[in-house]
């Protein structure tokens, strides 16, 4: 861990995970805990648990769990170290780094600082260009935009920034693997993979430069040149522009999405400042999943193209799949949001998203026209393609309506549509129906190694006396010897004060202990401490078993041979048998 386990611990002390989860989720009371809609999946009936005394989350729908951390990391779509920034500048802490990850930083933190140089350097470079200068002036962007959005040049110079990166302290062979220089393939040294293109930078939700795209000026091929994927930046996971759009696109409970950078950059200018662009011709989960965090709504805004509508309706089965709420803007034929803004300005766009048509009004036109377009187009082919269309709706009320009038359209029954609405396969998961969650009375009771490590995790105080006692290699689940292991080893930032959760990254051991954690009984401290000497107790008299059975058997052998039985072993096998009867659980001798 790259922190100070004290650091965490205060973190987690002076933010709390009900106050932080309430601005996202609607909570209610529910005896010890807060219900809620699963922020992390399409449900309607709550499965999303809450406990504020253990500071800990689950959804039973989904299998979801954790800390506070764990929730910024998912809810955020970051990693462990950006979560923890974020909740350290919420709760005005000083992040102070571990002695070990004060030494080396990791590769992701260099490639950030290695963009950050290429970063200035870039904008540096559009100053000095007169084609770059004039491309924007084109394109309607204000130079005060263009610093807003950090937009900068790569001239076109085959070392310019490598030169730059040298001088600036950067490793050139950590600069390509950030994908801003390439290794010479046959004599030594990089060259920059930029030239001659305007620079957009692609930044993560706390402001770092993850990647950058670059935009020919002219009609040279690539017309676009992204980053690829390294440490800092997965393609197909990220958002244009959300770093700076988030905060108005939480305020209106929307977000309109564009196609290119210039597009979002110039809705921006013009007053939508929840714009972003999608980086891609449709919509990955990923993405999907990192609009929703941000707003229930989505604007789609793509071009009318054929290239443009079939993006649209790939992205709209990603984003309904995720449980957004998609209004679909219809652009004028071979016309962007971009070109719409500088020739109609704000209110020819504004016109445009208040005449937006829901999502499945446009699939359901689109439908009609393909089907009409064809020599070949029967009712019953029509009826097939509209109702996959409608077994996306998941409220039954809606996609009763919509039966009903393409019946009355197509001059078919609605039984007949009705059969083809249970006959597609795909309905049950277009229409939202997950698997049961798990009901909360049925949670098994948990063995007495799960149940030791469910006490630690709630009374980590308990982990040094645990270890003390008993190893973990007499566990018989090795997932809970895992555990144990991993929280005894730790136990010196347990007592920091660290949630115990917050040492577990994988995903599924965390939900396994935080679903184990909250099915815990509710007991005082002294109540859970004679319950921790109950279940010691019982590895004790395990342990004294296991050395009760190895011993007779070398008794058995010993008087099998008619050798001896030594007085020590007798001694100890007598001593093993007093104690087990006298431990028994009924606290009766035999």
């Amino acid at each position: 861990m790259p922190f100070d386990a004290g650091v965490v611990a205060e973190i987690q002390t002076k933010v709390d995970l009900l106050a932080y989860v309430s601005q996202y989720v609607t909570l209610k009371k529910r005896g010890r805990e807060y219900l809620g809609l699963c922020p992390f999946h399409a449900e309607k009936t709550p499965s999303f648990s809450l406990n504020a005394d253990k500071q800990l989350w689950h959804c039973y729908g989904c299998d979801a769990g954790g800390d506070l951390i764990k929730f910024v990391q998912r809810y955020e779509n970051v990693d462990f170290q950006t979560a923890l920034r974020m909740l350290a500048q919420r709760a005005g802490v000083e992040l102070r780094e571990s002695k070990d990850a004060g030494r080396r930083r990791s590769e992701r933190e260099a490639i950030y600082e290695a963009n950050a140089v290429a970063a200035s350097y870039f904008a540096a470079e559009l100053k000095k260009s007169h084609a770059a200068l004039d491309y924007l002036r084109g394109r309607g962007v204000a130079l005060e935009t263009a610093e807003k959005f950090g937009i900068g040049f790569a001239p076109d110079s085959w070392d310019g920034f490598a030169a730059a990166a040298r001088k600036s302290g950067v490793d050139l062979e950590l600069a390509a693997r950030a994908g801003l220089v390439r290794a010479r393939p046959q004599s030594d040294g990089y060259y920059d993979f930029f030239r001659n293109r305007l620079m957009l930078p692609i930044h993560n939700l706390t402001g770092e430069v993850m990647a950058f795209g670059g935009r020919a000026l002219g009609d040279e091929t690539p017309k676009y040149l992204n980053t690829p994927s390294t440490a800092a930046y997965t393609k197909g996971h990220h958002v244009y522009a959300l770093n700076v759009a988030r905060r108005a696109a939480a305020a209106d409970g929307a977000i309109i999405v564009v196609e290119g950078y210039i597009d979002a950059i110039a809705l921006h200018q013009a007053g939508f400042a929840n714009a972003v662009a999608s980086l891609g011709t449709a919509f990955t989960l990923e993405q999907a999943r990192e609009l929703r965090r941000v707003a229930p709504n989505v604007y789609l805004s793509f071009d009318g193209d054929k290239a443009g509508l079939a993006a649209t309706t790939r992205s709209i089965d990603m984003l309904v799949d995720e449980g957004l709420t998609v209004e679909v803007v219809a652009l004028p034929a071979g016309k962007d949001p971009d070109e719409i803004v500088r020739t109609e300005g704000a209110p020819g766009f504004r016109a445009l998203l208040d005449g937006s048509v829901p999502w499945k009004d446009f699939k359901l036109e689109l439908a009609f026209r393909q089907a009409a377009a064809s020599k070949f187009v029967n009712p019953s082919d029509i009826a097939r393609e509209v109702m996959r269309v409608v077994v996306q709706e998941r409220d039954p009320i809606v996609r009763d309506r919509y039966v009903k009038a393409i019946s009355r359209k197509l001059d078919i029954s609605e039984t007949a549509l009705r059969r083809v609405e249970r006959g597609e396969p795909s309905a049950a998961r277009a229409m939202g129906q997950y698997p049961p969650r798990r009901p909360f009375e049925q949670i098994r009771a948990p063995s007495a190694e799960r149940e030791l490590v469910q006490l630690l995790v709630v009374r980590p105080a308990l982990v040094e006396r645990a270890a003390s006692r008993i190893g973990a290699d007499e566990f018989e689940d090795t997932g809970m010897s895992d555990v144990f292991r991993h929280l005894s080893a730790n136990r010196d930032r347990l007592a920091e004060g660290m949630n115990p959760l917050t040492l577990f990254t994988d995903d599924a051991v965390g939900a396994d202990l935080s679903r184990l954690a909250l099915s815990s009984p509710p007991l005082t401290i002294e109540e859970d401490e004679q319950r921790f000497d109950r279940l010691i107790e019982r590895f004790e008299r395990k342990r004294m078993e296991r050395r009760l059975s190895t011993i007779d058997e070398e008794l058995n052998g010993l008087l099998t041979r008619g050798l001896p039985v030594p007085d020590v072993l007798r001694d100890e096998y007598n001593s093993l048998t007093t104690s087990l009867r006298g431990s028994r659980p009924n606290g009766k001798e035999e």
